[in-house]
């Protein structure tokens, strides 16, 4: 009896030990990548705020196929792809951001254009925020995000800057 009174206690006490920790851990994550784009390619923004673009640059969308979709002004700007549903909420000349949702909580998934004045060049920034629970798993999990989204957010914009800079050299 004694011995399992003792291991309840060391349960309950690894437990708070646990909780504890994860406290100090962010409840908001922000995962972000940049690159650097010629000047002329700020129509870059045209290709992510129309979802039925991404197969052109997304990784891994060239071939999956998008259903319950609706348009506006000739954009796709909600669609649904493997039970995740996207959505455009910001659309304008520095900024597309797009709700991913699936289950309760979205996941923001923003494109910010940075124009410099005395360059040459654009810097287009990919970030997603992350908002998390005060509960241990959701907390440690946050530690992953970068290593399972940075690649993909990686590859979609370097995918982006081939495209337009053969979109440049054709000019």
């Amino acid at each position: 009896m004694k011995y399992i009174r003792l291991l309840l206690i060391s349960i309950v006490a690894l437990a708070f030990c646990m909780c504890g920790v994860t406290l100090l851990l962010p409840s908001n994550v922000k995962v972000s990548r940049a690159i650097n784009l010629y000047a002329g390619s700020d129509a870059v923004l045209n290709n992510i705020s129309d979802l039925s673009k991404w197969k052109n640059w997304y990784p891994g969308f060239d071939s999956l196929e998008l259903t319950n979709t609706e348009s506006r002004n000739g954009k796709m700007i909600t669609a649904e792809v493997k039970g995740v549903r996207l959505r455009i909420i910001t659309d304008n000349d520095s900024l597309v951001t797009v709700e991913m949702k699936k289950g309760a909580r979205p996941v923001y998934n923003n494109w910010r254009l940075i124009r410099y004045t005395a360059s040459d060049s654009l810097t287009l920034q990919n970030y997603m925020d992350f908002h998390f629970k005060w509960y241990p798993w959701e907390r440690f999990s946050g530690l992953l995000l970068d290593r399972s989204y940075g690649a993909t957010m990686e590859q979609g914009l370097k995918n982006l800057k081939t495209l337009y800079d053969k979109t440049a050299a054709l000019r």
